[in-house]
């Protein structure tokens, strides 16, 4: 009976975990040619107090969210740029990127899991650097000319020419990364405060 329990409980966390991905996702702040991302903190609670599967779900589950925007072209003409040039790839890393922050996440926080603290803090920064990092390779790879042709079209955008690691770093990454690295940095404490209290709860 108290394994049903567990069971219930746990999926019961994970919904609002994940309805909390899919609410935050929808009031992003546009910034530059993507969005801000501040479905991170919720990933990282599910990754830090469940597991890495647990975290790869909800990263799915944010996955899922980009994709859908980005098919309804809601995150800016590069992503429907991307879109039209390869739906597959374009989906792939959308998803792809969101499940790695949310598996690594979870691998080191079980990793550490006799270091609690230690462990959800770098949880915390593994999940924006992999969402991010898995962008840039897609970015500077498989969508290099379609990036490159985005920023040569797009009065909006600040790039006079240069090499696709300046237009992936300082225009398309930069103070997205920066904002979202240092969200969930500070946010470690509070983060393994909920995961303790939930805990204790059991």
């Amino acid at each position: 009976m108290t394994n049903v329990k567990d069971k219930v409980v746990r999926l019961a966390q994970m919904a609002v975990l994940a309805a909390l991905i899919v609410i935050l996702q929808q009031f992003s702040i546009p910034l530059g040619a993507n969005s801000l991302c501040l479905v991170l903190v919720p990933l990282v609670m599910g990754a830090v107090l469940h597991g890495p599967l647990a975290g790869a779900v909800l990263g799915g589950v944010f996955g899922a969210v980009i994709t859908w925007l980005a098919v309804e072209g809601r995150l800016g003409v590069l992503t429907t740029m991307m879109l039209s040039e390869s739906a597959v790839l374009t989906i792939a890393i959308c998803m792809g990127k969101g499940i790695a922050a949310g598996w690594v996440a979870g691998l080191i926080a079980k990793a550490l899991k006799n270091k609690p603290m230690l462990g959800t803090l770098l949880a915390s920064a593994a999940a924006p650097v992999v969402n991010t990092g898995i962008y840039f390779l897609g970015i500077t790879t498989v969508f290099r000319d379609t990036a490159l042709r985005w920023a040569a079209q797009d009065p909006n955008v600040a790039y006079t020419g240069g090499s696709i690691l300046y237009l992936a770093i300082f225009i398309l990454i930069g103070l997205n990364f920066v904002i979202e690295l240092s969200a969930n940095v500070v946010l470690a404490p509070a983060i393994r405060t909920v995961v303790n209290a939930v805990r204790k709860m059991r």
